[in-house]
């Protein structure tokens, strides 16, 4: 159902659906972000994270990485990462039968390059039903940035 080889923040090995359905309580808020880079030498690398966030304690992740083409533009990356967002958050709305939010690595700060897609990748998420937050407090998808390395 979720693709990929998911694993817990110490690098384990995990059945993503299985977690999900172990950590599907109602203390837990649930949030899904992505980054990706591309290192020298290496290919490019699209990380997901499943985040479960226990308001005031802490949170769980799970994470994946993907190794897709390289997209050639700023907004292809973005768009990349959004929608990969969205497909992910979409499966774990299913397993989970409730709302979730997703975290977008943009700024709304008009000095960033990336700020001049923050309407449309926003939106996109939102379209989709989904709460939206973006940088700096998008920490789903910061964590995702911490396995981009």
């Amino acid at each position: 159902m979720i693709e990929g080889l998911w694993k817990s923040l110490s690098g384990e090995e995990v059945d993503v659906v299985e977690k999900i359905k172990e950590f599907n309580q109602e203390k837990y808020n649930v949030h899904v972000g992505s980054d990706s880079c591309l290192n020298s030498g290496e290919k490019f690398r699209l990380i997901t994270t499943i985040c479960f966030r226990e308001p005031g304690k802490g949170v769980i992740v799970f994470w994946r990485t993907k190794k897709p083409t390289c997209p050639d533009t700023l907004y292809k990356r973005l768009q990349l990462e959004v929608l990969d967002s969205i497909d992910v958050a979409s499966k774990v709305q299913e397993l989970c039968g409730r709302d979730l939010t997703i975290h977008v690595d943009i700024n709304p700060d008009e000095k960033f390059e990336s700020n001049k897609f923050y309407d449309e990748m926003v939106g996109m998420v939102k379209g989709c039903g989904f709460k939206c937050i973006t940088k700096p407090d998008a920490f789903a998808s910061a964590i995702a940035d911490m396995y981009t390395r």
